[in-house]
């Protein structure tokens, strides 16, 4: 008997994808509040900047972006600067606060005795749909100025942000396939309801190696729970990113590569591996992109790398939506073979000192795994980066309950290399 999928061009597979979408909205999704919040989040733009330190407190510059609330600063966003100051944030149009301070004590909050600044008395930073803006740079000298006039922040940092190494199971009530398709379609209503984050399993424990999972679109935690049975966890601690799939990818990476860097200012572990699936192959390399750049010493800590029926050249059914859908998921635009993430990752060469492991997926008679073609799993280049390539006789989400590849992907985390 022949399985559904096999046979199909990857243009069908579009069109089913379309019907799905209809079905979903003819099952409650509005297509408008889709519209709204894919506009949005193609219109996000950029802040970005330097801090410069001449105070002698020591430890990690934490940078804030506050929204402009009728004149009162709200808090959305919190990052760590770079090992020579600079930042950069996403940004909803509109007008922003920015603030650094020294975080001595690496809790990540303010303390009164930590030293600090902020952009201006403070001032607002006007950003535009799309608009990249550099603020001048601010110097963190000691405590921080009392302001030209009364301020009271608020609060309101993404769930997201502080869901970094909270623990869970894999039964946690917002790991559910309904909120999988919300990430997709509806990515900031995914942000309120089902929050994603980096979670633990397991209370941190510096004797365990851990081992990153990242899925792919419209995909969760429990999508690795099988694998996760077979997982040697007397020697690695599993981590999971959970995401909203629909969001444009840098943005996903950014919160990734934060996210690890705090963890590492915490708890100072010495390896870290990364196990990633579909599109989250791409969050992967991403993430390892900018990890490096931030701090390139993070090349002896970021010990393994597995990629797992990854798109890394794309996917053509992408382009067809965003020629042809009527509403266009901003992350469809990053899978368009050509665009501007897929250059911007295909043009940085893989680090020889960073072992990764590309495994692929066929369907008997056909040139993909249902999903993604062998041509785009594995483009010519990456193969010549991989470490060692192994190849599956199986579908592109069923290769993740497979045993023979939960014995490969045990072998190769054991080997560690």
């Amino acid at each position: 008997m022949k399985c559904p999928g096999r046979g199909q061009t990857m243009r069908s597979r579009f069109l089913k994808a379309s019907l799905l979408f209809l079905l979903f909205s003819a099952m409650g999704c509005s297509l408008p509040e889709i519209s709204k919040q894919a506009t949005l989040a193609d219109n996000f733009g950029t802040l970005k900047g330097k801090i410069n330190v001449t105070s002698n407190q020591k430890g990690p510059v934490i940078v804030l972006r506050f929204w402009d609330e009728n004149g009162v600063p709200v808090l959305h966003r919190s990052i760590t600067a770079s090992e020579n100051g600079a930042y950069e944030f996403s940004a909803i149009p509109g007008k922003h606060y920015i603030a650094a301070y020294i975080d001595v004590n690496k809790d990540g909050q303010h303390q009164p005795e930590e030293h600090g600044n902020y952009y201006g008395a403070p001032s607002t930073i006007e950003v535009g749909d799309g608009q990249v803006v550099t603020v001048d740079t601010i110097t963190i000298s000691g405590p921080f100025p009392t302001p030209s006039t009364e301020i009271k922040p608020v609060d309101r940092t993404v769930a997201a942000w502080k869901n970094i190494g909270t623990v869970v199971t894999l039964d946690d009530p917002r790991f559910t396939l309904k909120n999988y398709t919300l990430g997709l379609w509806k990515p900031f209503d995914f942000l309120e309801e089902a929050e994603g984050g980096l979670f633990f399993l397991h209370a941190y424990q510096k004797n365990k190696v851990p081992v990153l999972f990242v899925h792919g679109v419209s995909g969760g935690p429990t999508l690795w729970t099988e694998f996760v049975k077979s997982l040697d966890q007397e020697h690695f601690q599993p981590w999971f990113l959970y995401y909203p799939s629909g969001l444009r990818l840098d943005m996903i990476s950014d919160y990734l590569t934060e996210a690890v860097s705090r963890l590492q200012d915490e708890y100072q572990f010495k390896e870290l591996y990364v196990v990633a699936h579909s599109m989250g192959g791409l969050v992967a390399r991403s993430f390892v992109k900018k990890y490096l750049e931030r701090d390139p010493h993070n090349s002896q800590i970021l010990s393994l790398v597995i990629t797992v029926n990854s798109p890394m050249g794309g996917i053509s059914a992408a382009s067809a939506g965003v020629k042809h859908s009527p509403i266009v998921v901003p992350s469809w635009r990053d899978v368009e073979p050509g665009s501007e993430f897929l250059q911007g990752l295909q043009s940085w060469t893989w680090p020889e000192e960073i072992p990764w492991h590309l495994v692929i997926a066929y369907l008997d008679g056909e040139s993909d795994d249902g999903v993604v073609p062998l041509q785009s799993q594995a483009p010519p280049k990456l193969q010549s980066e991989a470490t060692r390539i192994y190849i599956f006789n199986q579908e592109h989400t069923a290769t993740l309950a497979d045993e023979a590849f939960h014995a490969t992907l045990n072998r190769i985390l054991k080997n560690g290399r």
